[in-house]
């Protein structure tokens, strides 16, 4: 999978909402070692959740709500994630080569990751005027 994130790190997700990650990742106490995937509490949530591999108590735990492409560009490996359902709880990997490879928790065993399809991905700069993005949407759709 390290593979994949050399390939993904300069384009960001379009409409990929917002994640809650731990702070104890925010402020680079910890790397990110933990996701879990729920139901989303508002329409800019899209459900994932982050924890650093020393947060102990996920009850417990201060979170602060950020895009999830700047999530993206902290750990690429998050990608491969994203469609994965509420309910999820993944584990990341990283071996001592600096290959990565995401673990379900439940079932104890490595997850299938994806790679991005060129038309999920944003372009480099962010647009100013969201009459692109309309656009592009028509012409997906046209196809």
């Amino acid at each position: 999978m390290a593979d994949n994130g050399e390939d993904i790190i300069a384009k960001p997700l379009k409409h990929a909402g917002a994640s809650l990650v731990s702070n104890t990742i925010l402020k680079g106490e910890g790397p990110l070692k933990y996701a879990i995937r729920e139901d989303s509490v508002a329409e800019a949530d899209n459900g994932w959740r982050f924890f650093a591999e020393n947060d102990t108590d996920p009850l417990s735990t201060e979170m602060t709500p950020i895009d999830f492409n700047l999530i993206l560009r902290m750990q690429p490996a998050v990608f491969g994630i994203y469609e994965y359902p509420a309910g999820s709880t993944l584990q990341l990997v990283v071996d001592p080569d600096g290959s990565d490879q995401w673990w379900d928790n439940d079932l104890a065993h490595p997850v299938k990751v994806r790679t991005p399809k060129p038309e999920e991905l944003a372009d480099d700069a962010p647009s100013d005027d969201s009459d692109d993005e309309h656009d592009n949407s028509a012409t997906d759709t046209d196809k």
